[in-house]
Parts: structure tokens; sequence; C-alpha cells
């Protein structure tokens, strides 16, 4: 199994830790950016969503972790963020992607399809939805016209888009081999974490493939740039490291790579952009697969070194936004109501430059 089920408590800070040292989790960090351990030791999968108020959410089954907005907790001589349990009804206890939608929902793959539940109404049941495509629960993604992109299938290797208001399902691409985490641009643009052929693939919302490039490392968690990064993609990598990868225009050309953290030595998984516009990318342990060390999985503040799992928040020193993010409306249903308004209220959320 590729992923692994490990324990976590918390930490969604947006504010730096004051009266102790920061964990380096990555030796090397780019100078324009700042890192810090988001959570305690993990529970559950790696897949992250927020709620309005700006609490992370992480999965386990059918429980919801809810991060504390504030350091509230200590693990290995580390400030953390605890979390609470809601249990939801009617979750399905397989798969980790989740993803914040337009409709003020969270979605999440499992392996017999798409659900969603209210994060501001944890006593709702989860809802099934009919016609989407079971997988092994791994990527999944907001767009910024309403829809969900996710990754589903036997093989774990199709991309599909979901419409919820016009309640359909399609079938955009197929690729090869394995599709891991996906991030979408304000465009609708596709990165796709291909794993069977270390490469990261771009495609169109109609499923064009844009780029195919192999990797130096085996990608996993993604996002795209924003602002002084727009045109380029992220990727926490499975053997410690983080790559930014930058494009010509609409992802044309070879693009240039470059390793903006490295030396983790633990296995990068999923990750996703937070409404503070930092990455939140996990690091844990899985037995030595795709250049990851056996044992390795969090970097402590105490100077312990073990397997166990974690959040790590990277943000820019400056304060500027470097990763594309879509912020949810308030709540669920104000989204639905109608067609026409529907477009703009999508237009009137998206996040900006100039907001940043």
């Amino acid at each position: 199994m590729k992923k692994k089920s490990i324990l976590l408590t918390a930490c969604f800070a947006t504010v730096s830790i004051s009266g102790s040292a920061l964990a380096v989790q990555f030796p090397f960090l780019d100078a324009a950016y700042v890192q810090e351990i988001y959570t305690g030791p993990m529970v559950g999968g790696p897949g992250m969503a927020w709620t309005n108020a700006g609490a992370m959410l992480t999965r386990d089954g059918s429980n919801i972790y809810e991060y504390s907005l504030t350091q509230n907790a200590v693990h290995q001589g580390t400030n953390v963020h605890g979390f609470t349990t809601h249990a939801i009804s009617g979750l399905n206890t397989s798969g980790y992607g989740m993803t914040n939608a337009l409709d003020g929902f969270i979605y999440t793959t499992t392996s017999t399809g798409l659900q969603r539940f209210n994060p501001n109404s944890w006593a709702s049941p989860a809802q099934s939805l009919g016609g989407t495509v079971g997988g092994q629960g791994y990527g999944i993604h907001a767009m910024a016209d309403g829809r969900i992109a996710y990754v589903a299938g036997g093989g774990t290797n199709q991309v599909f888009i979901y419409d919820p208001v016009a309640t359909t399902n399609t079938l955009i691409y197929t690729n090869p081999g394995l599709i891991d985490d996906i991030a979408v641009d304000p465009a609708g643009n596709i990165a796709l974490a291909g794993q069977t052929a270390q490469n990261m693939i771009v495609i169109s919302n109609t499923g064009t493939v844009l780029n195919n490039f192999v990797m130096a490392h085996f990608p996993d968690g993604l996002a795209f740039g924003d602002g002084v990064s727009a045109n380029s993609i992220f990727s926490n990598n499975n053997d410690g490291t983080i790559t930014r990868l930058t494009y010509g225009a609409g992802y044309s050309g070879t693009p240039v790579a470059f390793d903006i953290a490295s030396g983790s030595q633990a296995y990068g998984d999923l990750a996703e952009v937070g409404p503070d516009c930092a990455f939140y990318v996990y690091q844990g342990e899985n037995g030595g697969a795709h250049g990851s060390t056996p044992g390795v999985g969090t970097h402590w503040d105490n100077g312990v070194t073990n397997a166990e799992g974690s959040i790590i928040r990277i943000a820019r020193k400056d304060g500027n936004c470097d990763f594309y993010h879509i912020d949810p409306v308030p709540e669920p249903g104000t989204f639905m109501a109608i067609g026409a308004g529907l477009a703009f209220l999508i237009r009137s959320r998206k996040r900006t430059n100039s907001s940043k």
C-alpha cells in the first residue's frame, strides 16, 4: 500500500511560534520561505481541507479531525495544534483526498465514488453522489467554475469532472499509469502526479495534454503557483524534496525544475494550499518507498526523528502568496441556487493576486 495510516495531532497556525525554536523538517529550504511543523503525530490519511473559520481538517475513515486555530498541545517538544473529532454518519471509511468546493461542501474520494459533507453541520450525514466512480481515494480538487476534478478507476488512472449542478460525471483523460494527487489552476488546467512513470502531466479541462515532463523525483502532493510563481507547479515528492517546475506560456516547453526544499528523507504525500495561502505538505514514513528513508517520518523540536507522520506548513517570508487557492462560500446551498448567479459567485470568490 502506498498510503499509510499514521498518527496525527495537528497544527494550523499562520503566526510564528513564540518562545521556541522551529524544527527543521527540511534541512534545505529556499531562503524565500519559512517552515514549521503544523501537526503532532498524524491520525489517518494525508488529505486536507479547511473550515470557513480557517481550521484545518483531516480525515480518518468516517472521522473528520478539526485542528485548533491556536497551538494548544505539545508533542516531542514541539508546539502543535490539537484536534477535536467529528464522526460523520454515512461517510465511507475508504479514501484520503478532500477538497473545499465552491458550493460550501467538502468533497472526498472513496472506493465507491464521491461523497460530500457539510463542515458547518457536523451532525448532517455524508451524501453519496450517484454516477461518480470509485478508486483508491487520492487526488481531488475543486475547480474555479464550481466543478470537481478527481482521479478514480480501477487503476487510479482516470480523470473525471463532476458537475454538482448538472449532476453529471465526465471522463476526460486516461493515463497509462497511476495518478496520485492533482491540482487545478484558475483557468481549469489540471496537473497530475504520475506515479508509474515519475512524471508531471498537465492537461486542459477537456483532457488535452499540454505537457508531460519526466521528473528527477516521484511527484505526489501538488499545487499550482500564484503571484511571483504563476505558471509554476509545486510538488511534494516521495523522497523528502519539494520541487517547483516553472513553465513557458500555456505550460509549453521543458519546465525549469528547482528543489525549493530537500533533505527531509521522509515520504512526501498529499498536499494542499490553505486559506492563508501557505503550502501544507504531508511528511511520513513509508518503508523506504520511492527514495524515502525507512524509519524517517518527522524531525521534532526536541531533536528526535521517528516514523511519525506530520503536516508541515511552508509559506513565503514576505507574506506574499506563491500558491493558488480558491475560497469556499460560507454555507452549502448558497452556491447551488441559480445558473447565472452561480458564475457570478464563482468569480467573486476567486482569490486574486491583488487580495494577497
